[in-house]
């Protein structure tokens, strides 16, 4: 992004003006003067040279001179956000555009190209943190401020990017304004016209109409240049496009010509198979996803092993569903030194086609229920009607938020802390950053304020720890270095609270949670039986039956049968209500062979791997199958899932003979290497 030059000389004046200096103004300003270092910084900006200007206006902000709050201030500060964007800094760019954005409010017309450039790329980052509203407001405030003409392009399409999910014409209007405006340029840029083309195909496609898609990327395809075997990433994405829109055509053949011109699936060792996380979202009222729902999800990965940039390309669902499946996607992570293997090219834009999983439902959901019912049994009177059960998803987390302002500004604690706790209790399967943990925190702050009752502070301790265990390696380590969490499992740790001993579901909660992070089957077993024999809790209470079902499958598959029986029996279940929950079987045979490969990718050399969730039932056969992660996406999904029936399982202890394992998850790979 480079910076206007229409906006420098009224800035350079401003500085000058509030510069303190001992010469006279006629003179040329002192090396190290605001005048000088801001002229420098200026050029630098508006030539696209953030690595020098950046620097420099660090020294502005600091300089003793410039008073906080002052005009000068906001707009160095305007100037440093948007670099900072640029560079990809983007936590210190909104940290400063957010900061400037008053003081160039209040500034009047004249910073109007100022407050202009410092409301695109808010925009962008709210785009990039999944923040449909914020990045809609931000764009149409830019647009205001554009005026007429084609000044009004960037932010036309950037507003057809942010809406693509919303459904009905307002998308596609703003992506043919912004065709129309390009094109009365004296000489139409190729490249803008093509983006244009390009994201009205991704609005097309995501509406449905599969043709019309078809048609505006086949444009994009031609003014990039055609099918050649040169190709940079933004050609790898239209024809990655194309790929999808031929698929959804029915055109098979065609969607693998496409997808072989993008290089996808040309890595014979593909390492992206194997990495330290990658965890699908989840199905349920936590996600507000459906098992229907799916996506192609575009990211890239960086020389960390780091998910840098995650977006939906493509989904039928609402921005909301695009943004859950964007952000789940964030939060994988690989070893550096798998990544270090793949060449830059291929990390920088990788798609895969993703659905939700029905595991966490299988695990933490099922062992989280009984607490959250307590804690929102305590919070409802406080919540002005609203359902968490009914309230879909991003709509609910909106309103929350906004009844908790309110509830704090009105001194109303416990409401405050009701909808806090309400909101971040909802997001389990989210916790891809730290906020989330920072609203445990001001909600855990707000009750001991208000001084509310033990169960209920207790519960939000247990929310707490479960998003500490989930947080990605990416957050876990800021976490862990910003003290924010301990080293070990949050989840054991927390449990062993005195605060916590004399309330039995909060921290059995938190045993069952630590329980799968042992590695020793005996370690594990004995936080089960701790849990399973806990007196203080029903004989038939959910969370005594999930640790004595463990128990059984335990037993069971080390030929305990009698002891399994025994556990089985104790947790008064029938074998129906209890096949979300138990231990994955031993693989009996993989039942792949070469005959599973399809010819059609073979033709191409595409390899590739396909991550499938499927039920065991207690004869060890598969069911309910399912392919969660595909890459490259529309290869080799179909026959991943026919390998899968082929798979056979160790018998697994159930009495009636039903299903044993829900939600077992497997990766069958492709490769065109010969052993």
């Amino acid at each position: 992004m480079r910076l206007s030059c229409r906006s420098l000389a009224g800035l350079a004046q401003l500085v000058a003006i509030a510069a303190v200096s001992s010469t006279a103004t006629a003179d040329p300003p002192a090396p190290d003067s605001p005048q000088a270092v801001f002229d420098r910084a200026s050029e630098a900006a508006a030539r696209g040279d953030c690595a020098t200007a950046l620097p420099l206006f660090a020294q502005l902000a600091a300089d003793a001179r410039i008073r906080p709050g002052t005009l000068v201030a906001g707009a160095v500060a305007a100037r440093r956000g948007i670099c900072l964007f640029a560079t990809g800094q983007i936590d210190e760019s909104a940290a400063q555009l957010q900061a400037a954005l008053p003081i160039l409010k209040k500034a009047g017309p004249e910073f109007t190209v100022d407050l202009f450039e410092a409301e695109q790329p808010l925009g962008g980052i709210a785009l990039r943190r999944w923040d449909h509203d914020g990045a809609v407001a931000h764009y149409k405030t830019a647009l205001a401020l554009s005026g007429a003409g084609i000044d009004r392009v960037a932010t036309l399409v950037q507003l057809a990017k942010a809406t693509a999910f919303d459904g009905g014409e307002a998308p596609l209007g703003y992506a043919d304004e912004a065709l129309r405006l390009e094109q009365t340029r004296p000489a139409p840029r190729k490249p803008t016209i093509a983006t244009i083309h390009t994201v009205k195909g991704r609005i097309l496609m995501n509406q449905g109409r599969n043709k019309e898609a078809w048609a505006e990327l086949k444009q994009a395809l031609a003014l990039s240049g055609g099918l050649t075997r040169r190709v940079t990433l933004d050609e790898v994405a239209i024809r990655s496009d194309l790929a999808q829109a031929a698929l959804l055509n029915g055109d098979k053949d065609a969607a693998r010509l496409y997808l072989a011109y993008t290089g996808a699936g040309r890595i014979q060792e593909s390492p992206f198979v194997s990495p330290v996380s990658m965890v699908p979202p989840a199905r349920g009222p936590e996600t507000g996803l459906t098992t229907d729902d799916g996506a192609v999800v575009e990211f890239s990965i960086g020389d960390d092993g780091d998910v840098s940039s995650a977006q939906t390309v493509y989904t039928r669902g609402d921005h909301t569903v695009a943004a859950t499946f964007a952000r789940a996607v964030y939060g994988w992570h690989w070893k550096p030194e798998q990544i270090a293997a793949i060449p830059a090219f291929y990390k920088n834009l990788v798609r895969v086609e993703l659905r939700c999983t029905n595991g966490a439902e299988r695990i933490s959901g099922g062992i989280l229920a009984p607490i959250q019912e307590r804690f929102l049994g305590w919070a409802a009177p406080y919540l002005d009607g609203f359902d968490p059960g009914a309230a879909k998803i991003g709509d609910g987390l909106e309103k929350l938020a906004a009844l908790a302002d309110r509830a704090e500004r009105e001194g109303r604690l416990p409401a405050a802390v009701a909808a806090l706790a309400t909101r971040s209790a909802l997001m389990p399967g989210w916790q891809t950053e730290l906020a989330l943990l920072d609203e445990f925190d001001k909600a855990l702050a707000l009750a001991g304020q208000a001084k509310l009752p033990a169960e209920v502070v207790n519960a939000i301790v247990v929310f707490r720890a479960r998003a500490a265990s989930g947080l990605n390696p990416r957050a876990r380590r800021r976490a862990s270095a910003a003290g924010r969490i301990p080293d070990g499992d949050a989840a054991l740790l927390v449990a062993a609270r005195p605060e916590l001993a004399n309330d039995a579901l909060a921290q059995d909660t938190l045993l069952l949670l630590s329980e799968g992070a042992h590695s020793r089957k005996a370690d594990g077993a004995a936080i089960l039986s701790r849990v399973a024999d806990d007196g203080r809790l029903a004989d038939h209470h959910p969370l005594r039956q999930v640790a004595l079902l463990r128990l059984a499958d335990l037993a069971a598959a080390e030929g305990r049968l009698d002891e399994a029986q025994g556990y089985f029996g104790r947790t008064g279940l029938t074998e129906q209500q209890c096949a979300l929950i138990g231990v994955e079987p031993a693989m009996k045979s993989d039942g792949v062979s070469s005959a599973d490969y399809p010819m059609e990718a073979l033709r191409y050399g595409f390899g590739g791997w396909v991550s499938l969730e499927y039920d065991i039932d207690a004869s060890g056969r598969t069911r309910g199958i399912r392919a969660l992660i595909a890459y490259p996406p529309f290869i080799f999904a179909e026959a991943a899932e026919k390998v899968a029936q082929g798979v056979v399982y160790r018998s697994s202890y159930r009495p009636e003979g039903g299903v044993a394992c829900s939600a077992n998850r497997e990766t069958v790979r492709f490769s065109t290497r010969q052993p």
